[in-house]
């Protein structure tokens, strides 16, 4: 497998649905740990009042390679096929062992709605040629609507990651594609990031209303 450089760069942006008639918007970041903080920014507001994240670190280890590979836990379980050829593990990537595949990644967990599931995405995304060098690709996401979203990405193995900015969507597929003279390019991903939106356990909750009281019986004192 290529040896590949990682480069990020600090940004985030809205990007629009690849398919008309669809408006829901998906926030895209450049910076990992932009995008492990979204959650909690007050300017994006991503969750209602109530629910927090939950992450989930995928990093390929000891997976069984082939013509699928399957991996996650709960909400976060996937699996993973090449359009052509089979998948392989190098260290915390897993890769298209044949030029010009393009990688998908289903999450196979059941999700509930409005929060729950697979919100958010990130990781380190590569897109070289048969020398090793950068190339242009592309990295979908598929909704729970139906639903294609892209984002254009050309530097080898840079951080990519999205949240929906939707309560009542999730993220039920996701493609990594060459383009360009596809035949030679190769395709992958390093360590993956996942993310979704979680209530606090009732005892929690119970235990939150109970320090509320408390104050406000502190503050009529």
């Amino acid at each position: 497998m290529k040896n590949f450089a990682f480069a990020t760069i600090a940004a985030c942006s809205l990007i629009a649905s690849a398919n008309a008639g669809y408006t829901s918007d998906v926030i895209a970041f450049t910076d990992l740990t932009e995008w492990q903080n979204a959650p909690t920014d007050a300017d994006i507001n991503l969750f209602g009042a109530g629910y927090t994240a939950e992450y989930y670190t995928e990093d390929f280890k000891g997976l069984a390679t082939g013509s699928s590979v399957s991996g996650g836990a709960g909400w976060a379980s996937w699996t993973a096929t090449a359009s052509v050829g089979s998948l392989q593990t190098t260290g915390t990537g897993l890769y298209a062992a044949q030029a010009g595949a393009t990688v998908t990644m289903n999450f196979t967990a059941p999700y509930e709605m409005p929060m729950g599931g697979v919100r958010g995405i990130g990781g380190g995304f590569q897109f070289v040629n048969d020398a090793g060098q950068a190339v242009a690709g592309k990295i979908w996401l598929k909704l729970s609507t139906g639903e294609s979203i892209f984002r254009t990405i050309s530097s080898a193995n840079q951080f990519m990651g999205f949240w929906v900015a939707d309560p009542n969507q999730t993220i039920t597929s996701f493609k990594v594609q060459p383009m360009g003279t596809a035949a030679a390019y190769f395709v992958g991903a390093e360590t993956m990031y996942l993310g979704t939106a979680v209530v606090p356990a009732p005892g929690a909750i119970a235990l939150l209303g109970a320090v509320g009281l408390l104050s406000s019986a502190r503050r009529r004192r």
